[in-house]
């Protein structure tokens, strides 16, 4: 399946090798590339109405959902930082793609609980890895419909093997848990650093 999305999805552009450079020069972790052109292949074949992204990073994935999605679709990207949103608006200043996206100062979980998220039908987890579980199901227990919740790392750079570590403990348990759910399919891809993709339908 690697071999196939390398060969036949669009190729980095220069605001994705920007902003990798700067990742590595910063040593601040970004989406793999295997990720990356996961995202750029699925993302235009799924009914996305808003985007709601939890942790910022460099923008990279933030840039990759405004870039791969109809026009009138927005994303809204939460962070804890205000460093890491300033940082991001300046990095996706020149992007074209730019009006898009939004950016909002705020706990991860908080925003959650207190926020109203029916505008979104597409969520991308990527904050605190320990709350991944509370992440999704403060987001399950509020939405109806269609939609797709998207985890990545869900191999903590291997440290999910880690059993006698509470984050790796707790990442290996949601995995599993969310592989019995009846309210939509999970699909747990070798991507990456782990991708999980909940099809939710409730």
């Amino acid at each position: 399946m690697l071999n196939y999305i390398k060969e036949f999805s669009p190729f980095f552009d220069h605001i994705q090798k920007m902003i990798t450079e700067v990742g590595n020069r910063m040593n601040v972790p970004i989406i793999m590339d295997e990720t990356a052109l996961y995202l750029q292949s699925i993302l235009p074949l799924l009914d996305i109405t808003n985007i709601l992204e939890l942790g910022s990073g460099l923008g990279y994935s933030t840039y990759i959902f405004a870039k791969y999605t109809k026009p009138e679709v927005k994303i809204l990207s939460v962070d804890i930082s205000t460093e890491t949103i300033d940082r991001c608006r300046d990095i996706l200043k020149i992007s074209p793609h730019y009006k898009k996206i939004d950016w909002y100062h705020s706990d991860a979980l908080k925003y959650l609980q207190n926020s109203d998220l029916s505008e979104f039908n597409l969520f991308f987890i990527d904050a605190q890895k320990e709350y991944y579980g509370e992440y999704f199901n403060t987001i399950i227990d509020k939405k109806s419909g269609k939609g797709v919740i998207i985890l990545d790392n869900l191999f903590l750079r291997g440290g999910v093997l880690n059993k006698t570590n509470s984050k790796s403990k707790a990442m290996d348990s949601l995995s599993k848990s969310l592989f019995l759910r009846k309210d939509g399919v999970f699909y747990w891809l070798p991507i990456g650093d782990g991708l999980g993709m909940f099809y939710y339908d409730k």
